[in-house]
């Protein structure tokens, strides 16, 4: 692998995980190990326990990359969990209510790449011991990453009236 290619990806899933709401949870596998990451919605990334967020400096960051050349070099998966992104209505017969939406995407990572999962093939192997509810969904493809990223840029610099009327 070259590094042109290990920086492509990388700037694929950097985009990706900026451009997805809320905090995440990424966990990268390669050979039999896994490694959990908490990636705030700023792009903050830090280690993770099950109870969330451990504090742990540049030596997260540098994990996280080391994890993720790993696998794109001896082949792995990829599972982003974006944390508490919406609210799952439970019927009354369940004592109504709601609780908190989780989102899932996944890809398999090897020498070509990332491969994107589709929400039918993440949901096929992901066990569902999770609490609260989990919506699966595709990973999004480069085109939408690139799409989502301009949008954010553009919502955060709007365009004065006075430079929109005159266009």
């Amino acid at each position: 692998m070259n590094i042109e290619h290990f920086q492509k990806n990388t700037a694929y899933l950097d985009g990706l995980l900026l451009s997805l709401q809320g905090d995440k949870v990424v966990t990268i596998t390669y050979g039999t190990q896994p490694y959990r990451f908490y990636v705030t919605e700023a792009g903050d990334v830090s280690g993770c326990s099950d109870e969330g967020p451990v504090a742990s400096g540049e030596s997260a960051f540098e994990l996280y990359r080391m994890s993720f050349l790993e696998a794109l070099i001896g082949g792995g998966s990829l599972i982003i969990r974006q944390l508490g992104v919406g609210q799952l209505s439970l019927p009354e017969a369940l004592g109504g209510g709601t609780v908190p939406l989780d989102t899932l995407c996944g890809a398999a990572l090897g020498t070509k790449g990332v491969r994107g999962l589709k929400a039918t093939e993440l949901r096929s192997m992901h066990p569902q011991r999770a609490q609260g509810g989990i919506e699966f969904r595709d990973l999004p493809t480069k085109e939408q990453v690139k799409v989502a990223l301009i949008k954010q840029i553009d919502d955060q610099n709007p365009v004065p009236e006075t430079v929109a009327k005159s266009a």
